[in-house]
């Protein structure tokens, strides 16, 4: 058994059986095990050797030896013809890179009694201390030989070697790869492996992962990068920037984007196989700066053309070259972006009809869809292009019409009217799931709309119509609408809109509780006799509906005056009284307005030869009661019995005209016209209804003036809390500032401008919520 006791040595006796070994060792000769344990034992022995080690004399036998070694390689390589250079190089660089791994092992103990007592190379990042200690010629033996093989072989060479790289590389490049390509990368790699310092990675897989050893080889690559890398990158510039110039000539601008591509992706392959990771990376990005960057003008002068041909093959690569390039995409952008403006533009300038609402979002969403692909397809979904189709959508749904000045623009409201009519009941039937897409798509342009709290005017007052007359297509198709529109501006955009679902729940549920009522009434009284209603309670901060005489405007006023002394039918006048003294019951110190021009109520026909059934308004219930006792009434009789006067009453009447079931005596109907109930009428439908008399004019200005009397006021309060609670929460804040965060929170219901804003300033700091500080253009709250 062998000891490890420290034993007297014979230095010269050992070494001499010992460098035979090492030699064989750097040549790859083969040794049986017992011989390299005898080895190590010598080592091992001469390191402990007593009475003094005899480390150091070893480590410089040793560093002769392979420095004996070493020359003679250099002066069998330096004979070598230029055609069998690369090839004789990478064969003795093989074994003695393998040869020296083996010799690193042999002299373990050396390395590590000797070598880190000397350079304390067992310091974490020894590379950044080596430079500052002591023995810097000290090194661990494998370190050592491939020192001794760069600086005593390579050098002598290095310039012949790099120059036949470079040639293999331009064959390679041209179409003749090299046979001995695996060669080629061998001896690039060698430049890297001969400052690679950390030999126990070699020993031991399992001190490090593979991304560890990869990061300290490519910190180790000062010799490659100063003898190769740099040579190389130079050529690599000179060849591809002469191509360019070639192809441009010789090229339309479309091929010369598929060559360049082809190029490109030929060379990161080449590189990938001959450099490291590192230099894939310099080389790549020297393709694009010579041939991309350097002509990235020519590209950008056919770039409109290609957009507004869509050629998407050419563009897709005019993308991908210019994507790595910094602002290369910027001029693509911005043709892009003009691009869909234009055609979204177009698709709505060509509105026309009755159905204009639906043309325009079918419209609009035509062209999304078409770009939005185009975007996905063409430009990998790139977040630049997705910026520029929304600002080019975002101004084709904002664009104002021509002559309408600063009149808001009508998406707002055909938007809303186009939901209203996939969410009403009709004639023609859609099923739930192309219900859910519509509206869907729906909300794609809503996201476009500034005017936001005008959608929400328009869409909350069809809304609580659809409701009101229970012509909503589902209950759920509506809250999954709120939802949607929840989803897309937060709680508050929907709050009012969720509290009409519950009033309008509760409303049910209070009116079977009123029928009940009614039930225990009857058995107390049964002479009394009530007509079966359905009663809607709402909330008047929740519901955009107001009575007549509440009104605003020249023509609602005046309908107020002519409606002031109304008198309910005697029919209902029981059941509302009942009910008003049932409600009162159950809630003290809430107050009912009726609004009876909201009222409907259906009235069967007995007097014909069929029984026809007919949902009519309140009013005009009122006119039809008049003729229970009489077949032929004046105008001026009838607004006597019901207390309505002027235009409203005609205009009522002629609702029940055009119906045809009263005949009037003359064309026109006026104040001293009578009318006479038709005996005669016929319909196709059993059950039909009668259409609201109209205030205004139209429909369309009655909608534009009740939103244009709500919208200017909501504003002004929106903006004015935005403000308070801002500054409430800053205290003190410069104009600039404050402009740029009421912006931000007003943004989400409309795009204020710069004059509205300061307005609110000063309307505030009048009111005394703000005030000027010494500083220039600077608020202040007051608490």
């Amino acid at each position: 058994m062998y000891s490890l006791k420290p034993k007297p040595v014979d230095f010269e006796n050992v070494w001499s059986s010992l460098r035979p070994s090492v030699v064989d060792i750097m040549n790859m000769k083969p040794i049986s095990s017992i011989q390299w344990h005898h080895k190590f034992s010598d080592v091992y022995d001469i390191c402990v050797s007593i009475p003094n080690p005899l480390s150091e004399k070893l480590y410089n036998e040793v560093k002769t030896c392979i420095k004996d070694h070493v020359k003679l390689q250099r002066k069998i390589i330096e004979n070598v013809e230029a055609e069998q250079l690369l090839q004789e190089y990478f064969r003795m660089w093989t074994v003695f890179h393998e040869g020296a791994v083996y010799v690193h092992q042999l002299f373990g103990y050396l390395n590590k009694q000797f070598v880190k007592q000397k350079r304390c190379t067992d310091l974490e990042n020894y590379q950044n201390y080596a430079p500052f200690l002591q023995a810097p010629d000290v090194k661990e033996i494998g370190c050592l030989a491939l020192e001794i093989w760069r600086e005593d072989l390579v050098n002598s060479i290095q310039s012949r070697l790099v120059q036949l790289l470079l040639i293999a590389i331009d064959e390679d490049r041209r179409g003749n790869t090299p046979a001995y390509s695996d060669v080629v990368a061998g001896v690039i790699k060698s430049f890297v492996q001969m400052e690679d310092h950390d030999f126990d990675m070699k020993e031991s897989t399992n001190k490090e992962s593979s991304p560890n050893k990869s990061k300290k080889t490519m910190e180790c690559t000062q010799f490659y990068k100063t003898n190769f890398e740099a040579s190389f990158l130079k050529d690599t510039e000179m060849y591809y920037s002469n191509l360019a110039q070639k192809m441009l000539v010789e090229l339309s601008c479309s091929e010369y984007m598929e060559a360049v591509i082809q190029q490109l992706e030929q060379e990161e392959m080449r590189a990938k196989k001959y450099l490291t990771e590192a230099s894939v990376r310099k080389v790549i990005e020297l393709c694009q700066k010579v041939m991309i960057k350097a002509h990235k003008e020519k590209l950008h002068a056919v770039c409109h053309d290609l957009i507004t041909n869509e050629e998407n093959k050419d563009l897709r690569n005019m993308y991908r070259l210019l994507k790595p390039i910094q602002a290369g995409l910027s001029v693509m952008v911005k043709e892009f972006e003009d691009y869909v403006k234009q055609k979204g533009l177009e698709a709505i300038s060509r509105l026309s009809g009755e159905n204009v609402p639906q043309q325009f979002v079918e419209n609009v969403l035509k062209v999304y869809n078409k770009f939005n692909d185009m975007k996905t397809a063409v430009f990998m979904d790139d977040g630049e292009f997705s910026s520029g189709l929304d600002k080019a959508l975002q101004g084709v749904v904002n664009a104002k019409e021509v002559g309408l000045g600063n009149v808001a623009a009508k998406a707002s409201e055909r938007l809303a009217r186009y939901t209203d009519g996939l969410l009403k009941k009709t004639s023609k039937g859609i099923s739930d799931t192309d219900l859910e897409t519509k509206l869907t798509s729906a909300i794609v342009i809503f996201r476009y709309i500034e005017d936001k709290d005008i959608f929400q005017k328009f869409y909350s007052k069809m809304l609580a119509n659809r409701l009101i007359t229970n012509t909503s297509i589902s209950m759920d198709s509506e809250e999954n609408m709120i939802n949607k529109l929840k989803q897309a501006c937060g709680y508050e955009f929907t709050s009012k809109l969720s509290r009409m679902f519950l009033d309008i729940g509760l409303s049910h549920e209070l009116s079977t509780q009123f029928e009940a009522h009614l039930t225990e009434v009857k058995k107390k009284d049964p002479k009394l006799e009530f007509v079966s209603t359905q009663t809607l309670i709402l909330q008047a901060g929740s519901w955009p509906l107001s009575a007549p005489q509440l009104a605003s405007g020249s023509n609602t006023s005046q309908t107020a005056q002519e409606l002031a002394d109304f008198r309910l039918p005697r029919v209902l006048q029981p059941c509302i009284q009942e009910f008003e003294e049932f409600y009162t019951s159950k809630h003290s110190g809430r107050k009912l307005t009726w609004l009876w021009n909201m009222s409907q109520g259906d009235i069967r026909f007995s007097y014909l030869d069929k029984q026809y059934v007919v949902t009519m308004y309140c009013h005009q219930i009122a006119v039809l009661m008049c003729f229970e006792r009489s077949d032929l009434i004046s105008v001026k009789q009838i607004s006597e019995s019901i207390g309505i006067t002027g235009d409203y009453l005609l205009k009522v009447l002629k609702t029940i005209v055009d119906a045809s079931i009263l005949l009037s005596d003359s064309t026109t109907i006026s104040q001293s016209s009578n009318l006479r109930l038709n005996l005669q009428m016929t319909s196709r439908r059993i059950k039909f209804r009668l259409q609201m008399p109209q205030i205004n004019k139209t429909v369309e200005k009655e909608g534009q003036e009740a939103v244009a009397n709500t919208v200017s006021q909501d504003r002004k309060y929106y903006m004015e809390c935005a403000i308070v609670r801002i500054m409430k929460t800053r205290k003190v804040l410069k104009h600039n500032a404050l402009v740029t965060e009421i912006m931000d929170q007003t943004k989400g219901r409309f795009m204020p401008d710069i004059p509205f804003i300061k307005k609110s300033i000063e309307d505030l700091i009048e009111k005394m919520y703000i005030q000027r500080t010494d500083q220039n253009d600077e608020y202040q709250y007051l608490a």
